[in-house]
C-alpha cells in the first residue's frame, strides 16, 4: 500500500514515542477495492495530550472525541485516540466516551465492516477483525452494519445514507455489491431519523452519491427502502406515473434515474438531471391516446426551489439550477436572431449545462433515442457566438449615461426601457452594435419611429 511519506512519518513518530498506531477507515477499503484513497486517518493509543506533545504545530479539533489535528509538510492529519462510545442522545453524541481502550474496541464502534479495518505500514500488519479483505480484494462488497444495524443507525442516521455511498464506492471499483439483510431492513424500519441529521450533511452525502458512476442503481434501492421519500419526497411521487406513449418507455422515476446516470457528472448537473422534471407527477393530463405534462417543467423549477432551500444550497447553486430546469423544455429557434435570444434568455455562461441536460432527457427517453437535431443546434450556437453578439446590456456600445446625456433624463426606469429596447435592435441585427448606430436608433426610440414595440 501506497502511503504518503506525512502519512508515515506520522505514524513513525507516534510509535517511536512508545504508542501503537493505525491508519484505519474508509482509505484502506478504497485500498483493497483498487480505488485511489481520498483521506487517511490515524487511530492511535496516545491520548490527545500525549499526541500534542509530540507534534508541532497541533491543533485540538475534537478533544471531546479525543482528535487532534496536526500539520506535517504542510498537510492536515487527524490523529484520533482509540475510544469507545455508549449512549447516544438525539443529537448524534455520546452520552460517555471513553479513551484509552484497545484497537479492537476502536473499531467496533465503526458504522459499516468494511470501514473497520486497521493498518500499521511500518509492520505491514494488518488487522480485518470482520474478514471483510478477502471479499473487498475480489471486488465483492458486502454492506453490513458492524454489530446491531439499528443501534449504528441511531447513533448517526446519516449513516443510513452512508451506506448509498458505499454502494457508489463498490460502482467507482467495478465491484459487485451485496446487502446484508438485517442493515438493509433497518434502513427501512429507521428511515425517519434522517430527519435528525443537518440538511447540509444531508446535502453533502447525497451529492457524493450523485457523482459516483451508479447514481441511477443507489437511488433505485434508496427509494426500495422508503429512505427516499423521507429525504426527496418530490422525486418518490413520480414512481409509476407512466408517460404513455411509444416514445417513452419508463415511467418518470425510472426516466429520471437515466438521466442523472447519463449527464456528466458535476454537481450542478447532476442534480438538474434529478431534479428536471418532479413535477410531472402533479402535470400529467391525458387527451385522447396522447399523454401530457404541460408547463412541468415551471412547476418542476418550483419544487426544485423549495429542495435547493431545504437542503441550504448556496443562493449562487440554486439560481444556476433554477435556469436550467426552467429551460429544459426549450424548442429550437429558426433564425440567427432567435439564436441570440437563446442565449441572451439562458446566459452564455449556462448554455452548454442546458444542451447536457438535453442530451441526458434525450437519451432517458427510450433506448436507441438520437440526438441528431440536437447535435445541429450546438454547432449553429457555436457558430453564432464565435460572431461575439452582444448578450447583455454591459456589451452594448452605449450606456447608461449615453442615454441619460442625449435625451435629457435623469436616473430611473426610462434608461433601462431604452437599453433594453437597443439590445433588442442588436439582437435582431448585430451590425448595429456601434455607438453611432445606436445614438441613431435611440433617437427614432425617443421620437416613437421605433420598428418595435417600446419594451
Amino acid at each position: 500500500m501506497n502511503v504518503p511519506p506525512f502519512v508515515y512519518h506520522a505514524l513513525e513518530i507516534l510509535q517511536k514515542g512508545g504508542h501503537q498506531a493505525w491508519l484505519v477507515g474508509g482509505s484502506l477499503r478504497d485500498f483493497w477495492l483498487g480505488l485511489k484513497p481520498k483521506d487517511w486517518d490515524i487511530a492511535t493509543s496516545a491520548m490527545p495530550d500525549q499526541v500534542m506533545a509530540l507534534f508541532d504545530p497541533a491543533f485540538p479539533s475534537g478533544l471531546e472525541f479525543g482528535t487532534v489535528t496536526v500539520l506535517l509538510e504542510g498537510q492536515p492529519l487527524e490523529i484520533t485516540t482509540f475510544r469507545r462510545e455508549k449512549g447516544y442522545t438525539t443529537k448524534r453524541k455520546p452520552e460517555k466516551i471513553e479513551l484509552g481502550v484497545n484497537l479492537e474496541e476502536d473499531l467496533s464502534r465503526r458504522d459499516f465492516t468494511v470501514n473497520a479495518l486497521a493498518y500499521d505500514p511500518l509492520r505491514e500488519k494488518w488487522v480485518d477483525p470482520y474478514g471483510v479483505i478477502t471479499l473487498l480484494s475480489a471486488k465483492k462488497l458486502e454492506i453490513k452494519a458492524v454489530g446491531d444495524a439499528e443501534e449504528r443507525f441511531e447513533e448517526d442516521p446519516l449513516r443510513m445514507l452512508r451506506a448509498f455511498y458505499l454502494m457508489a464506492r463498490a460502482g467507482a471499483a467495478g465491484a459487485e455489491v451485496s446487502w446484508d439483510e438485517a442493515t438493509l431492513k433497518a434502513i427501512s424500519t429507521s428511515r425517519r431519523k434522517i430527519l435528525r441529521v443537518s440538511a447540509e450533511r444531508i446535502r453533502d452525502e447525497l451529492t457524493k452519491i450523485l457523482l459516483g458512476p451508479n447514481p441511477d442503481e443507489c437511488l433505485d434501492k434508496m427509494q426500495e427502502t422508503g429512505l427516499l421519500d423521507i429525504i426527496l419526497p418530490e422525486v418518490s411521487r413520480n414512481k409509476g406515473v407512466f408517460q404513455g406513449n411509444r416514445h417513452y418507455q419508463l415511467d418518470v422515476f425510472e426516466h429520471i434515474l437515466q438521466a442523472v446516470r447519463i449527464i456528466n457528472p458535476s454537481p450542478l448537473l447532476r442534480w438538474a438531471a434529478l431534479l428536471h422534471d418532479t413535477g410531472k407527477y402533479a402535470c400529467r393530463v391525458e387527451v385522447g391516446d396522447a399523454v401530457h405534462f404541460y408547463g412541468h417543467e415551471d412547476f418542476s423549477a418550483s419544487l426544485a426551489q423549495d429542495i435547493l432551500k431545504r437542503l441550504r444550497f448556496s443562493n449562487e447553486f440554486q439560481e444556476r439550477l433554477l435556469r436550467l430546469i426552467t429551460n429544459h423544455m426549450f424548442t429550437y429557434p429558426t433564425t440567427d436572431a432567435g439564436v441570440r435570444r437563446f442565449l441572451r434568455r439562458v446566459g452564455p455562461d449556462l448554455v452548454q449545462d442546458l444542451l447536457e441536460l438535453r442530451r441526458a432527457d434525450i437519451l432517458a427517453t427510450a433506448p436507441g433515442a438520437g440526438t441528431e437535431e440536437l447535435d445541429r443546434f450546438r454547432r449553429r450556437l457555436a457558430e453564432i457566438q464565435n460572431q461575439k453578439p452582444a448578450f447583455g446590456l454591459k456589451d452594448l456600445a452605449v450606456n447608461g449615461y449615453d442615454i441619460m446625456e442625449h435625451l435629457n433624463l435623469s436616473p430611473g426606469p426610462q434608461v433601462g426601457r431604452a437599453l433594453n429596447y437597443l439590445l433588442e435592435r442588436v439582437l435582431e441585427e448585430p451590425s448595429l452594435n456601434t455607438r453611432e448606430a445606436l445614438l441613431a436608433e435611440l433617437k427614432k426610440w425617443a421620437e416613437g419611429r421605433f420598428p418595435y414595440p417600446n419594451p
